[in-house]
C-alpha cells in the first residue's frame, strides 16, 4: 500500500504537467442586445445626457493609478450647483475607458464606488503588487501550474488581482446597480494588433458571455505588458453559433467602396472574429497601451460616429447632448536619456522600452489633436449653419435646410506632467518608473499633482463656470516637504540657472 503512495502522486503530478486548462470565458448561450455589459442597459439615475464627460486613463503601472486616482479626487471635489440641487462633477462621469495601469483605477471606482476613495490607496496604490506577483511565480506548486496549457503568468497575474484587489467580482457585478459610469477596459489583440474592448459589445463578436467573466481577468489583459506578462487568451465561440447577428452599422461599413479607408478597415478587423472563426479560435490579447496608450481611440470612435453603442455622436444627431467634456490622465513619462551623447548604440532594454512606448506616445498626441479638431470642425460647421440660417432670415438666399445644427460646447482637457510649472517636479515626475510598486510618498505625491493640474486647468475652470456661474476655483497645493522626500532637496536657484 505505501509503495502504491508514491505512485498515485506521480500520476497526479503529470496530470497536472500535461493536463490543459479550459478557457476563462464562457459562451454566450443567446444573443440579446439588450442583455449584458452594454453602456444602453445603465441607469442615468441623476445624470443627464445634457453633459456627457468622458475619462480617458492611460498606462503606466502604479504611476499611472495613483495619477488617476488624483484626478477622480479632483473630480469628487469639484463641487457645484445645478438647476437639481448640489452636485460633484464626478457624479456627472459617463464613461471611463482605460489602458493598463489606468484600468485598475477604473475598474476599481465601478466596483466599489461608495468606498473606492477610501480603500483602494491601501487595497493597491500601496501594496507591492509587484513583489507579490514575483512571489507567485516562484512558489513550487505554481511552477507545475505554469506548465499545463492554457495557463500562464498572464493567469497567476489575474488570480492575484482577483483574490487581492477585485474580491472575485465579475461583469455581472459592474452591472448589479445598472449605473454609470461605463467602464470600457483596454487590452490589444495581438493579430490585429488593435483595441479589444471588455464590453458585451465586443464579446457578442465571440459568442462569448462577458458577464461571468473576472473583472480581474481583464485588467490582467489590460496592463500585460510584453516581456513580463504573456498573453491572456480568450476562445472565440463565433463557429458554434450563438444567433448573433451583425449590427446594421458593421455591415454598412464592410462595403469598402462606401466607406473611408479607416471605418473599413476597423469593420474588417471587428468581422474577422466571426467571418474567420475556424482560424480564429483562440483571441490572444496583451497590454491595451500597445494600441492605445491613453485610452482615447474608443471615445474617438463614439465622438465622431454611431459605430459603437454609446455612441456620443448620435446623442448630439438627437439634440440630446449639450455638451460634451473629454478629461485624459496621461501618466506618460520623459526619462531622461544620454544615448546622443555616447556613440556605442543604445542597451537592449533601451531598445525596447523605445519600440514598446515611443511611437506609442507620438501615436496618443495624434489622438488627442484629432479629437480637438473634430470639435472645432464642428462648432466651423454648427457656425456655418447658423448664418444661413440667418441669411434665409433675412431673405439674402433661397435654398431649405434640413434643420438647425446642434448646439454643443465642447472641452479637451490633457492632464500630464509636460503642464507642470515647477521644473524640478516635473523632471521628478517624469522620470518616476512604470512598476507595479511605488513607495507611498511617492503615490501621495502623484494624487497631489494631479489634483493641482485639474484645478490649474483653464479648460477645466470654463466647464466649472459654465456649469456653475457662482463656482470658484479652489488652489491645490504641493506639499514642499514631500516633494522634497520624492525628488530630493531642490538645487540652489544659482545652480539652475
Amino acid at each position: 500500500m505505501k509503495a502504491a503512495v508514491p505512485s498515485l502522486l506521480l500520476a497526479a503530478l503529470a496530470a497536472l504537467i500535461v493536463g490543459c486548462v479550459g478557457p476563462v470565458n464562457v459562451k454566450l448561450g443567446h444573443y440579446d442586445d439588450k442583455a449584458g455589459y452594454r453602456y444602453e442597459v445603465l441607469a442615468s439615475d441623476g445624470n443627464s445626457d445634457d453633459l456627457f464627460v468622458i475619462l480617458a486613463f492611460s498606462g503606466g503601472g502604479t504611476r499611472a493609478a495613483a495619477f488617476s486616482f488624483g484626478v477622480m479626487e479632483g473630480l469628487r471635489d469639484a463641487a457645484y450647483t445645478s438647476a437639481a440641487g448640489p452636485r460633484r462633477l464626478l457624479d456627472d462621469v459617463d464613461v471611463i475607458s482605460s489602458v493598463s495601469g489606468g484600468s485598475f483605477t477604473a475598474a476599481y471606482y465601478g466596483l466599489f464606488p461608495e468606498t473606492f476613495f477610501d480603500a483602494f490607496p491601501d487595497t493597491f496604490l500601496h501594496q507591492d503588487i509587484q513583489g507579490a506577483l514575483i512571489a507567485r511565480a516562484l512558489w513550487p506548486p505554481n511552477w507545475f501550474r505554469l506548465a499545463r496549457v492554457g495557463w500562464d503568468r498572464i493567469n497567476l497575474a489575474a488570480e492575484l488581482y482577483d483574490e487581492t484587489v477585485f474580491d472575485h467580482k465579475t461583469f455581472d457585478d459592474l452591472l448589479r446597480d445598472k449605473r454609470k459610469p461605463y467602464i470600457v477596459l483596454n487590452a490589444t489583440d495581438m493579430t490585429l494588433g488593435q483595441r479589444f474592448e471588455f464590453t458585451q459589445e465586443q464579446f457578442d463578436l465571440l459568442c462569448s458571455n462577458l458577464g461571468q467573466l473576472n473583472v480581474a481577468t481583464a485588467v490582467a489583459a489590460s496592463s500585460a505588458f510584453p516581456g513580463l506578462l504573456s498573453p491572456l487568451t480568450l476562445r472565440n465561440f463565433a463557429a458554434e453559433k450563438c444567433d448573433y447577428d451583425k449590427p446594421q452599422w458593421l455591415k454598412d461599413a464592410l462595403d469598402r467602396d462606401k466607406n473611408p479607408p479607416p471605418r473599413y478597415l476597423r469593420a474588417r478587423d471587428l468581422a474577422s472574429y466571426q467571418d474567420q472563426a475556424a482560424e480564429r479560435t483562440w483571441i490572444h490579447l496583451l497590454d491595451g497601451g500597445l494600441a492605445d496608450n491613453i485610452g482615447l481611440r474608443g471615445p474617438y470612435v463614439a465622438l465622431t460616429g454611431e459605430d459603437i453603442g454609446w455612441s456620443v455622436y448620435r446623442g448630439i444627431n438627437l439634440d440630446k447632448v449639450h455638451r460634451v467634456v473629454v478629461i485624459t490622465a496621461n501618466a506618460k513619462t520623459k526619462k531622461r536619456k544620454d544615448w546622443d551623447r555616447r556613440q556605442s548604440a543604445p542597451g537592449l532594454l533601451d531598445v525596447l522600452g523605445l519600440v514598446t512606448s515611443g511611437p506609442m506616445e507620438n501615436y496618443s498626441f495624434d489622438t488627442v489633436q484629432l479629437i480637438r479638431d473634430h470639435f472645432t470642425q464642428l462648432d466651423r460647421d454648427a457656425k456655418a449653419a447658423t448664418d444661413c440660417t440667418a441669411r434665409l432670415e433675412q431673405g439674402q438666399c433661397r435654398v431649405s435646410l434640413p434643420g438647425r445644427a446642434p448646439t454643443v460646447a465642447w472641452h479637451t482637457l490633457e492632464l500630464s506632467f509636460d503642464a507642470i510649472r515647477d521644473d524640478a517636479l516635473r523632471v521628478c515626475m517624469e522620470n518616476l518608473p512604470t512598476s507595479f510598486s511605488l513607495p507611498k510618498p511617492t503615490v501621495t505625491l502623484l494624487r497631489q499633482v494631479a489634483r493641482a493640474l485639474l484645478a490649474e486647468s483653464g479648460e477645466f475652470n470654463e466647464v466649472m463656470g459654465e456649469l456653475d456661474p457662482a463656482w470658484q476655483p479652489r488652489r491645490v497645493a504641493i506639499d514642499p516637504t514631500l516633494q522634497a522626500e520624492v525628488c530630493g532637496p531642490r538645487e540652489p536657484e544659482a545652480a539652475r540657472r
